[in-house]
């Protein structure tokens, strides 16, 4: 405790008695919305699992967001149009227009671009391989009677649409072990990603650009304003930086931040951790009222693998149950589900006017790369509660949802009996996701 505290008080000092070096911080910012990398958030399930006595787990039914992949051609389109100004960094700095530190600005210099990055094809990296395989890997190692020689019957893994997504859950599955075998992804609505498919969902919310209004709301925003100023006069540009400049940059620190390694983005230098909040902000918005509290029917598609959940581990308590169910999807379905579910949810709306410091909905921890819900199915024989039902998000234990995060039966059938049918007549649902 001592030592994490003299760590805060050097990093303190080291803000405010000079300009503020990224490069030697101590003390970066990891927070980058739903590109956060898994490592710079997770827990640990070998040292959180929670052991009962006289219990032991038959089932796990997991759903997880996909590993870190390169971003999608319009953004891809966007980092490459900024990377010019790194050269206008350096000219400023130069001629002393510019407040960033030497060593910041020499290693944004001398960062070397990955071709793959830019590419605009949405390929799972190496960093996400590594997510989804460790992931598989740590809950072997504190299952291992109920994962080590699985046999056909005992397993059920199935992806969505994508390629990023399709080859995230053969590295989940190949840390598991050799020769199991990966369902085909499912064609038209499926549990794991039943908004997909719905055309009137997609219409309506996730290609309206009207959902982002509050987003563009506080984007003239005073606080917003400020912090646009703020990396002005940081990089020195005698130009005026455009929002999708702003954006892009943004983009660039969060898709070249490595947290294998702990390499961190030489294009964060641009930021100071106050500019970092308030995009998180800017991102926690539309993810709020895309996929979130902010549109009503959000919930009802996260009812759908909450009742596949239930479902699940009944047949396991009648003795047919899969040992290991695992889906991987997209973050849209984990924040669906987490509305469902209550989770994360603030008293108030988020909203354009007023960013809460304070908020419970924040995407950098809970729409991560690799960002995983998991519950498993324990069976007991030494108390009157027969089977007990754990939760964990991101590895560690979900305490908001039952008392230490264990769900007597009754808890956890109550939570999940009235997600059972639940039927999304508004939608006219197609083969393929849009």
């Amino acid at each position: 405790m001592k030592l994490f505290l003299i760590i805060c008080i050097c990093c303190f000092f080291k803000l405010t008695a000079s300009n503020f070096c990224y490069w030697n911080t101590g003390c970066p910012y990891k927070y980058l919305s739903t590109e956060t990398p898994y490592n710079s958030v997770r827990g640990d399930i070998r040292d959180s699992i929670v052991r009962l006595r006289g219990c032991e787990p038959v089932s796990i039914w997991g759903i997880y967001r996909h590993g870190k992949r390169e971003p999608g051609a319009k953004f891809a389109e966007s980092m490459k149009q900024a990377l010019p100004i790194r050269n206008y960094i350096t000219t400023s700095y130069k001629k002393g227009r510019s407040s960033l530190c030497a060593q910041d600005v020499e290693n944004l210099q001398n960062w070397q671009l990955n071709q793959n990055t830019l590419n605009g094809k949405s390929d799972l990296t190496e960093e996400g391989r590594q997510e989804m395989l460790g992931l598989s890997k740590r809950l072997k190692e504190v299952f291992p009677d109920l994962l080590s020689e699985l046999r056909n019957g005992d397993y059920s893994f199935r992806s969505a649409s994508g390629s990023w997504i399709e080859k995230s859950i053969q590295h989940f599955v190949k840390g598991l072990g050799d020769d199991l075998t990966i369902e085909k992804v499912k064609a038209g609505a499926d549990v794991m990603a039943p908004y997909a498919t719905c055309g009137s969902y997609q219409k309506d919310v996730q290609r309206n650009p009207n959902i982002y209004v509050e987003a563009a709301k506080y984007m003239q925003n005073s606080e917003y304003l400020a912090t646009k100023d703020r990396i002005q006069r940081r990089t020195g540009i005698d130009y005026m930086l455009t929002d999708d400049n702003i954006t892009a940059l943004y983009d660039l620190c969060r898709y070249t931040w490595s947290a294998v390694d702990n390499k961190f983005s030489p294009w964060c230098a641009v930021f100071t951790k106050d500019d970092l909040e308030v995009l998180e902000y800017i991102q926690d918005l539309k993810h709020y009222y895309r996929n979130g509290y902010g549109t009503s029917v959000n919930e009802l598609f996260g009812r759908v693998p909450l009742a596949n959940l239930l479902e699940s581990f009944e047949s396991a308590k009648k003795g047919h149950g899969k040992k290991i169910v695992t889906y991987v999807t997209h973050a849209t379905m984990l924040d669906q589900i987490y509305t469902a579910l209550g989770l994360f949810k603030d008293s108030a709306k988020l909203n354009g006017l007023n960013r809460d410091r304070e908020r419970k909905w924040r995407s950098s921890k809970i729409s991560v790369f690799s960002a995983n819900l998991i519950a498993v199915l324990n069976r007991c024989t030494d108390n009157s509660e027969d089977y007990n039902v754990v939760f964990y998000l991101n590895e560690e234990p979900m305490r908001s949802i039952c008392e230490e995060g264990v769900c007597s039966w009754r808890e956890f059938e109550n939570k999940l009996r009235p997600f059972i049918n639940t039927t999304i007549d508004f939608c006219e649902f197609r083969s393929e996701p849009y």
